[in-house]
């Protein structure tokens, strides 16, 4: 049975997460929270999920020109090229009817944190 997590420790699991990702593709990501020492990489965030933080949830409208959508994404659609101008309120209502709800796997169960966790270490 997956048990219910306390903030710490999911905060904590979320950092071992992003370290890892950073460490296996720093040239595309970082970890690095001041915009301008990020030098065109992706940040990875891990302490955006803390209480009374705002956070931009799967097909939320976000406050940009053209009503861009927050969408998730197949990671082959992750490239060059990739701009949040082809995920809008106009152009969203086709995507899911295309492709689906890409999010609904997330809102399983959960994790085995521990069994990750080893995973990650190995």
């Amino acid at each position: 049975m997956i048990e219910s997590l306390a903030y710490e420790q999911s905060k904590e699991f979320a950092r071992v997460v992003v370290q890892r990702v950073n460490a296996e593709i720093p040239a595309f990501t970082t970890i690095e929270r001041t915009v301008s020492a990020r030098k065109g990489r992706m940040y990875l965030d891990f302490l955006q999920n803390r209480p009374q933080a705002t956070i931009a949830a799967p097909y939320a409208v976000r406050p940009k020109p053209g009503a861009t959508v927050s969408a998730p994404l197949h990671w082959e659609e992750v490239k060059k090229g990739l701009s949040m101008q082809d995920f809008t309120i106009r152009t969203m209502g086709d995507r899911l009817k295309e492709m689906g709800d890409l999010f609904q796997p997330v809102l399983g169960k959960g994790i085995d944190m521990q069994k990750a966790l080893k995973k990650l270490t190995k």
